[in-house]
């Protein structure tokens, strides 16, 4: 094992190393898309009192208001880059980021309904920095410290540097935070972000890493660690960190749906005679 902080890493597994590096990096992560109910968004948007309305690619590439709309993560990384202009598009940017990882078929981490990031009116009096309409500042401050991902997600988890109180964006659990710091990570540095999903913590935890026994026990610290990790895998694969995320949320499911597989055949049949 190899270390490069508090806890080793576990060795890079060979299925990774084979699956990586046959793909085509520029396209595969680029083109990950998904379909998303803009008639659904939307609505739920005007019911909660959201001013944006989500917009997506049709089939033949052209852009689509109603219906299904696919969004890419290349659309995601645009939306990062016109995030750093204002917290308009900083809200516009995290709205696509929460659709897209909702309406994914293998990923999760994200609560159901829409989720609302903006401050409550009954708790804004605590709050140091909120915008008229309820949002909180850190969440178009932090594309300044994307470069350090640990304090990024420490600001937009808790609202204040680590190791500080505070309070942060409402609703944003840590692979949804991870996701906009990814996209914006794109744009505005020259490190990968790589986003975090409980699907591939799971595979890193299967193939011997210890920090963490389950998604839910990360913290900022931790985050920063996962990341470590995944660039080493990478790094050994000569691949972009964010291929090898893609692999561990496939692995995860591969191992899933083989296990269940495994159980139906050795299931007894049931006795279909008549009684």
């Amino acid at each position: 094992m190899t270390t490069t902080g508090p806890g080793p890493i576990p060795p890079l597994p060979e299925a990774c190393a084979d699956w990586c590096r046959v793909q085509p990096p520029a396209l595969l992560v680029a083109d990950e898309y998904v379909g998303v109910d803009l008639d659904l968004w939307n609505l739920r948007l005007a019911e909660k009192g959201v001013d944006l309305r989500l917009v997506g690619g049709g089939p033949d590439g052209g852009r689509v208001e109603t219906g299904t709309g696919y969004l890419r993560r290349s659309d995601l990384w645009a939306a990062g880059r016109r995030a750093r202009g204002s917290l308009e598009e900083s809200v516009v940017a995290l709205y696509m980021c929460a659709a897209w990882l909702s309406s994914h078929p293998t990923r999760s981490g994200i609560r159901r309904g829409l989720p609302d990031f903006r401050v409550p009116d009954r708790d804004r009096a605590g709050w140091r920095s909120v915008s008229s309409h309820g949002y909180p500042l850190v969440l178009h401050d932090v594309v300044d410290w994307v470069d350090a991902p640990a304090e990024a997600m420490n600001l937009l988890r808790h609202g204040a540097p680590e190791g500080r109180a505070g309070r942060g964006v409402p609703d944003l659990g840590y692979p949804l935070a991870s996701l906009y710091l990814s996209s914006l990570a794109m744009a505005w540095s020259d490190q990968r972000i790589v986003p975090v999903d409980p699907a591939g913590i799971g595979t890193l935890i299967h193939s011997g890493w210890t920090e963490v026994d389950s998604a839910s026990r990360l913290t900022p610290h931790r985050f920063q660690r996962y990341l470590d990790v995944v660039e080493e895998w990478a790094a050994e694969c000569a691949v972009d960190p964010l291929v090898v995320e893609m692999w561990l949320v496939r692995d995860w499911h591969h191992r899933r749906s083989r296990t269940a597989d495994a159980a139906a055949v050795a299931r007894p049949p049931r006795d279909r005679r008549p009684r």
